[in-house]
């Protein structure tokens, strides 16, 4: 079943939501506040065979607002059960990785070096080797800023 399907079964069904406080509440009313193992609240809901199917909360609330399903939701402060519409942004899924809490450089044993590098649409851009973890640290975060700004 496609998202859209799923949350208009649940709209159908009286799921309701509140974009200003980013909750969600179930048929009886009940506040939505189960989590996903990855932390986003998540929506259980049974067709009439009884059958499950899952949306996150963010994605319900982004659909009540807009009526659209985009390919990928951020959430703009990283708290991910945060999902006040103001919180909430519609961006790429390259978009949505530049809040990876990836390093960007690691401690290559063969040079003995510390290797900083970045990926930019898809393809690796070798930042340079480095003496200090701080440096390399440091060449990451600056390419960071340049490279993975979303407008």
């Amino acid at each position: 079943m496609k998202r859209e399907e799923k949350i208009l079964m649940a709209i159908d069904k009286g799921y309701t939501c509140n974009p200003i406080t980013g909750k969600v509440n179930g048929i009886k009313g009940k506040l939505i506040t189960s989590k996903s193992s990855n932390g986003y609240i998540n929506i259980g809901i049974y067709d009439d065979e009884k059958k499950k199917y899952h949306i996150r909360a963010h994605q319900f609330i982004w659909y009540d607002v807009y009526k659209e399903i985009v390919d990928c939701i951020d959430h703009i402060n990283g708290i991910k059960d945060d999902n006040r519409i103001e919180n909430l942004r519609s961006v790429t899924q390259q978009q949505n990785t530049f809040n990876s809490k990836s390093k960007g450089y690691y401690w290559n044993k063969r040079d003995k070096k510390w290797k900083s590098q970045i990926v930019i649409d898809g393809e690796h851009k070798h930042l340079g080797y480095f003496l200090t973890e701080e440096e390399a640290s440091k060449a990451y975060l600056e390419a960071k800023e340049k490279y993975h700004k979303i407008i």
